[in-house]
């Protein structure tokens, strides 16, 4: 029966071709596939409160993550119970050869020197707890805030707060710069003087005692 059927057909288009007729085999329909732009379309405008409530919620919480942020690596610590002023040793020892272009060393490894011989710091650095409402306040009254000559670092705290709190840009103390300079307290105001990197621990409790005298950026001497 397949067989017939099948040379059934042959035949047909054997003695249709080239008549410009069609051959009809039972009856037609349109393309019933739909595009799939078209069905994209139609799901969004079918889920669009939920498309658009989910959107909100993203942006929300990249937004609550921003404001969260915090780097890894932070360290608590312990507030200045003393003024104290300090500069740290910046001796950087090479561990390797370093060499021009034709392989000619020009510092050998195990050489010794003081980047502050060659490198300037354009800005001075205070260190404060933004956890610590006392250090917030000094920050305030010091005269070190909103200045371009200083950068305001945070040990802990939430850097998102005390940007809104204080209208000015507000980091993270990392540990690379914390470790280098030796920062151990806060507050602590990091500045370059000369080739020397100079270390100032403000103790805030004296300062409710008795005025206490900083350093300023100009050497001057600053009642606070």
């Amino acid at each position: 029966m397949k067989k017939i059927f099948f040379s059934t057909i042959i035949l047909a288009s054997v003695l249709y071709a080239g008549g410009g007729k069609e051959m009809v085999l039972g009856k037609t329909k349109d393309f019933a596939e739909r595009d799939m732009v078209e069905l994209i379309q139609e799901f969004i405008e079918k889920n669009k409160a939920q498309i658009e409530q989910k959107a909100f919620k993203t942006r929300e919480q990249a937004r609550e993550n921003v404001k969260n942020y915090q780097p890894k690596g932070l360290i608590p610590l312990k507030p200045a119970l003393e003024d104290k002023i300090f500069y740290p040793d910046l001796t950087y020892t090479l561990d390797q050869d370093i060499k021009n272009a034709n392989g000619d060393i020009l510092y050998p490894k195990g050489f010794k020197f003081n980047p502050a011989d060659y490198v300037k710091l354009s800005y001075a650095m205070v260190v404060i707890n933004g956890n610590n409402k006392k250090e917030v306040e000094w920050f305030k009254k010091s005269g070190f805030s909103n200045q371009v000559s200083y950068r305001l670092l945070l040990s802990e705290g939430s850097y998102y707060d005390l940007n809104q709190e204080l209208k000015q840009e507000v980091f993270y103390l990392n540990p690379q710069i914390r470790e280098k300079f030796k920062i151990e307290k806060t507050p602590s105001i990091i500045k370059q003087i000369d080739n020397k990197i100079q270390i100032h621990e403000i103790c805030i409790p004296c300062m409710e005692n008795n005025k206490t005298k900083i350093v300023d950026n100009n050497l001057s001497i600053k009642e606070i």
